[in-house]
C-alpha cells in the first residue's frame, strides 16, 4: 500500500562531452594563438633591430686591445645601422664627436667627451703611437651602453635601417 513503490528511478542525461567544442571556443582559441604569434613576431623584430648594437658592444667587450681605428670603425658601424647613412658617413673629427655626443644623455655627455675627445682628434693626425685607444675604448663602450638610439618605426620611416 505504499504509494512510493511504483515510482521509477531518475534517469540523469548523459555527460555533456568535450569534443566537438562549441564555437565560441574556437574563436577564443584563434585570438589566443593570434596574439602569441603577434607576440613572439614583435619579440623577434626587437631582439633583430637592436642586435647591431648588441654585437658593437660584444665585439668592444671582448676585445680588449682594439687600436683607435678599430673602436671608430665600430662606433659608425653601429651609427650606420640606427641612422641614415648620409647624415653619418661623411662624419669625421669634432663632427663626428658632436653627433656622438647628442646621442647621449646630458648626464653622460662630459664622461664621453672628456674620454674620447682627444682619441678622436688624433686619430686624424698622422701619429704613430695609439696613445688613447684605451680611453676611446671606455668611451665606446659607455657609447654603447648609452646611446638613446632611435627605435625602430623611427628608423624605418627616416630610411636608416641598412
Amino acid at each position: 500500500m505504499d504509494p512510493l513503490a511504483d515510482l521509477k528511478d531518475i534517469h540523469l542525461p548523459e555527460d555533456i562531452p568535450l569534443w566537438p567544442l562549441a564555437p565560441g571556443w574556437w574563436i577564443v582559441i584563434t585570438l589566443i594563438i593570434a596574439l602569441v604569434g603577434y607576440g613572439l613576431y614583435r619579440f623577434w623584430q626587437y631582439r633583430h633591430y637592436w642586435r647591431v648594437k648588441r654585437q658593437g658592444l660584444a665585439f668592444l667587450s671582448k676585445s680588449g686591445s682594439l687600436s683607435s681605428a678599430q673602436i671608430l670603425h665600430t662606433l659608425k658601424w653601429v651609427c650606420l645601422h640606427y641612422y641614415p647613412r648620409q647624415q653619418v658617413a661623411p662624419l669625421h673629427g669634432e663632427a663626428l664627436l658632436r653627433f656622438l655626443l647628442v646621442q647621449l644623455p646630458d648626464d653622460v655627455q662630459p664622461k664621453f667627451k672628456v674620454l674620447a675627445q682627444n682619441a678622436i682628434v688624433e686619430h686624424y693626425r698622422k701619429n704613430e703611437h695609439d696613445i688613447y685607444a684605451a680611453e676611446l675604448h671606455k668611451a665606446a663602450m659607455l657609447w654603447c651602453q648609452q646611446a638613446k638610439l632611435p627605435n625602430s618605426s623611427q628608423a624605418l620611416s627616416n630610411g636608416g635601417l641598412s
